[in-house]
């Protein structure tokens, strides 16, 4: 008898294990918000475009490439080659060196996780609060009180907190998700009728409340209209997650006018994101787990980039890796 697998969570997580489980298992997959990809989302405003939460991944791994060629080969996923420069206010600006491939979704971050979405059941705007075992398998409750299932197997790819909370207490590794702490990160998107004339595409910001800012519209076959994003260090961000954000907003436009030497009050557009889970902080003394978790007498399992190092590749890697186990299970 064919399995039922719910998957909560449709970036590239959970759209990764829906595509490696297909032949194996009818697959539903559920994501609270109202289209796929997750952190890899594209912002649409206006007549700009902002990929607000990753801004490039790079491909180590041999499934990772593997995975990528024929996105690549459809010129969905392009490499993207910015002039790369190091910002430090009060300093020189230098040039830094890519020494790898970096990619980016084309014509948008999220085109990779729409394109992989095509194939599959992907109930969005249903934001999952909570799970109930029944006689004839687990059933999922929604924020409207509906409920989903029968399912046999239901994974979690949601960031850890949120991941912990929907596990039962009984499943094995809820220590270890419960313990997995992540932060914050603000991504502040400036739309321009103007070109800004930079000499540079893309930016590390040190010793600042922002860490990183491109020019959005510089990536492959983009929007040409003129659109900057600025995103700031995990440590600034977890200190003023709270911050009335008209103020957080008003700071960065600030700092961004000392690097850059310019008004960026004269935006067309200005809009600001919190991500309020964007990366894991590491803890070296932690113990380290196999990049997912799953619990076969529950028959639940929880994946993610948070599993592994945060990045695009590791979301990648995790569904990976758990799918191997899943299989061998089913």
């Amino acid at each position: 008898m064919t399995k039922n697998i719910a998957i909560i969570g449709a970036g590239l997580t959970g759209l990764t294990l829906a595509e490696s489980m297909k032949d194996y298992a009818t697959i539903s997959l559920f994501e609270k918000a109202r289209g796929v990809a997750g952190r890899m989302s594209t912002r649409y405003a206006d007549e700009y475009r902002f990929d607000h939460g990753a801004q490039f991944f790079t491909a180590r791994s041999k499934g990772f490439k593997h995975f990528l060629q024929p996105f690549i080969e459809q010129r969905v996923v392009q490499e993207w080659t910015p002039k790369v420069m190091t910002l430090e206010h009060g300093k020189k600006y230098y040039k830094r060196d890519w020494f790898e491939p970096h990619y980016s979704g084309s014509p948008n971050m999220n085109s990779l996780c729409r394109a992989i979405a095509t194939s599959h059941n992907v109930n969005l705007r249903t934001q999952i609060e909570r799970l109930s075992q029944e006689a004839h398998g687990w059933y999922l409750i929604d924020s409207e009180n509906l409920s989903h299932g029968p399912f046999d197997w239901v994974i979690s790819t949601a960031p850890s907190p949120q991941a912990a909370n929907l596990m039962p207490s009984e499943f094995s590794g809820h220590a270890l998700i419960a313990n997995t702490k992540m932060q914050g990160c603000y991504s502040l998107m400036l739309g321009f009728n103007h070109d800004l004339a930079l000499n540079w595409q893309a930016a590390k910001v040190k010793n600042s409340p922002i860490e990183w800012i491109s020019v959005n519209s510089s990536k492959p076959d983009r929007n040409p209209d003129y659109s900057l994003l600025v995103q700031t260090t995990n440590q600034w961000s977890e200190a003023h997650l709270e911050d009335e954000q008209g103020q957080v907003r008003e700071v960065l436009l600030t700092e961004l006018e000392k690097l850059l030497g310019r008004d960026m009050h004269d935006a067309a557009y200005q809009s600001l994101h919190r991500w309020r889970y964007a990366n894991t902080l590491i803890d070296q003394n932690a113990e380290k787990g196999d990049g997912f978790f799953i619990d076969e007498k529950l028959q639940l399992g929880v994946c993610g980039d948070w599993c592994l190092q945060g990045q695009v590749e590791s979301a990648f890697l995790s569904a990976h890796y758990l799918a191997e186990s899943l299989k061998s299970k089913l």
